[in-house]
Order: structure tokens, then C-alpha cells, then sequence
């Protein structure tokens, strides 16, 4: 096998190295750009919702809103990391099968959770809401050199990732205009 560039070389062996390079597997696009974008996905309240599970049934994802994702995954290459609590148990079939493309996951797939997202006393995962989603989407970006992303989540992550950030209202989902906006910031990063 060649010469691959580093940082490349984990997402070429998770997409399979032996077909023709695209901009899927990290190679150069249109724009100079080396990296591939990546999105760091919640699932609760982005890609499902509580009233969506009340008629679909628990731990069912929204096929409208799976579709919107994957739609950006597509169009900008991205590969995705999953940020949700669903990250603590492998959750990627289930992603797979309601929509989103079975190579497109980062090969470090899902964020750490850090000790400041725990309860110091039980060791429990603190709810969303409470928890340094942020600071363990920073840890990871820092950890695989990752600069160029986008954030989907339905709870605040932080001003450090201001312009990276699209929050979905959590009884609505990932909707239309949530991905309008998602463009424009895929496409801001794809140029920088």
C-alpha cells in the first residue's frame, strides 16, 4: 500500500482501502481540503424525539430525521462520532439501520465520557443537560486532530464551540431549517 497522509490513515482502513480513493475516504476535495468534516451527532432530540418514541415506540429513531443526517454525511463527506448518551452501548447498527451509511463513522466512533460527566458519588452518567458534552467533544477533536466539524445537539456545548454548533429543538428534532444551517457551517468549515 502507499504513502497515505497522516491522520488519513484511520479513516482509509475503516472505509476500506482497496477501493478508489474519494472524498469519503479523507483525500483532497474540491477546495484543498485534506480533512474529512466531521459531525458530532446526539441522538435524543436530534434524531429522535420523546413524542416520536411515544407513537414509534422507545428507542426508535425517526426515519425523516435519519435522512436529514445522512443527507449531510453524503453531500459533505462527513464522517460521524456519536456524542449521545446511546454511545455507552454500540449503537452504530441501529444508526445503520435507520438510514445512516454504514461507512461513515470515524474510526474513534464515539466521545470519551470524562469524569466531569459522571455523579462523583454514584459514577453514574449525569443527564445531558448536566453533563460536559462539550468539553468531551473537545477532548475527542483534540485527540484526532479533527478541526474541521459540526455539532448536533439539542442541549448547549459551549461558546468554545460557537459557529460549529446547530441545536435542534429537542420536542421537534433535527428539522428543515436545522439543515439549512448545518450546510452553511459544513460549508464555512470546507472552505476555511
Amino acid at each position: 500500500m502507499g504513502w497515505t497522509p497522516p491522520g488519513l490513515r484511520s479513516s482509509r482502513a475503516a472505509t476500506g482501502a482497496g477501493r478508489p480513493p474519494s472524498l469519503g475516504d479523507g483525500f483532497v476535495d474540491g477546495h484543498g481540503s485534506a480533512e474529512r468534516p466531521t459531525i458530532y451527532l446526539d441522538v435524543d432530540g436530534v434524531v429522535t424525539t420523546v413524542d416520536y418514541q411515544r407513537h414509534a415506540g422507545r428507542d426508535r429513531l425517526n426515519p425523516a430525521q435519519i435522512a436529514r443526517v445522512a443527507a449531510l454525511v453524503r453531500e459533505f463527506g462527513a464522517q460521524v462520532v456519536v456524542s449521545s448518551t446511546w454511545r455507552v452501548a454500540d449503537c452504530r447498527p441501529t444508526l445503520v439501520e435507520a438510514g445512516l451509511p454504514a461507512d461513515c463513522f470515524h474510526a474513534d466512533w464515539r466521545t470519551a465520557i470524562l469524569p466531569a460527566s459522571r455523579n462523583a458519588e454514584t459514577g453514574e452518567m449525569l443527564p445531558a443537560e448536566r453533563a460536559r458534552r462539550g468539553d468531551e467533544i473537545a477532548e475527542h477533536a483534540r485527540r484526532n486532530g479533527i478541526t474541521k466539524y459540526l455539532i448536533l445537539d439539542d442541549v448547549e456545548v459551549g461558546p468554545a464551540h460557537a459557529g460549529r454548533h446547530v441545536q435542534p429543538d429537542a420536542t421537534c428534532g433535527f428539522r428543515e431549517a436545522d439543515g439549512v444551517l448545518a450546510r452553511q457551517l459544513l460549508s464555512c468549515a470546507r472552505a476555511a
